[in-house]
Parts: C-alpha cells; sequence; structure tokens
C-alpha cells in the first residue's frame, strides 16, 4: 500500500534523535511512502532550527522518501542547490519549478536574473 507522508516524517527520520523515528523507520518497512515537493521546502525551512546538513539530507531522503515523478524530483533537488546558493527557500522551488517546466517567471524577484530561469520584469517599466 503506498501512502503519503508529510514533513514531521522527513523530520522523524532526519533528526538524530525524535520520538517518532522509529515508528517512521517501521513504516518505510510496512509501506511504500511518497511526498512532494511541499514537504522538502518545510523541511528546508525547518533546518535553521534543526541545523541539518541540508543537501545531502534531502538527496538522501529522496531515496527513500520519494516524490510522485521525476519532474518534481527535479524540482526538489534544484530548489535544494539554490537555497544552498542563497535564494529564499520559496523563491528557489519557484525558481526550480519554472526552470523544470521551462517557465519563465514573471516577478519583481532579482534573484532570478542570477540564475537559469528568464525572468520577466513584473515592476513598471519606467523603474
Amino acid at each position: 500500500m503506498t501512502v503519503y507522508v508529510e514533513t514531521d516524517f522527513l523530520l522523524a527520520l532526519a533528526k538524530d534523535s525524535d520520538w517518532l523515528q522509529q515508528s517512521a523507520e517501521e513504516a518505510l518497512d510496512e509501506y511504500d511512502v511518497e511526498t512532494s515537493a511541499f514537504s522538502y521546502l518545510e523541511l528546508l525551512l525547518a533546518r535553521e532550527r534543526y541545523e541539518f546538513d541540508y543537501v545531502p539530507l534531502v538527496a538522501n531522503l529522496l531515496e527513500l522518501v520519494p516524490v510522485r515523478d521525476e519532474e518534481e524530483r527535479q524540482i526538489v533537488l534544484k530548489a535544494v542547490n539554490y537555497y544552498d546558493e542563497g535564494m529564499t527557500a520559496f523563491d528557489a522551488f519557484h525558481a526550480a519549478t519554472a526552470e523544470t517546466r521551462t517557465l519563465n517567471v514573471l516577478s519583481s524577484e532579482k534573484d532570478y536574473e542570477n540564475i537559469e530561469v528568464e525572468r520577466v520584469p513584473l515592476e513598471p517599466a519606467d523603474e
């Protein structure tokens, strides 16, 4: 049986010690698990509190707890790299989504100009 898991499951696996860790590990043996990019986004947001080495952590977790398809996997991996390069977690996921889907991004966020995503300016032309 395939079950959807959310961020508390990822955190239980990622943390050195967690009261849900044993249950999460047992669930890996019992179920086929999957999650979404949203869970990995939330994991990046939680990483400041738990001080994870998040780049290898996410790569390893994606093997244990995959996302629905290869496109979503690429979004997560690219977003983690953008985040590692200094983008906010949300902007990193937006950039990775646009890049993976080969779309331009309509935004006022100038960080997109430093990566492989074409930014279409949202701000008025006279500014």
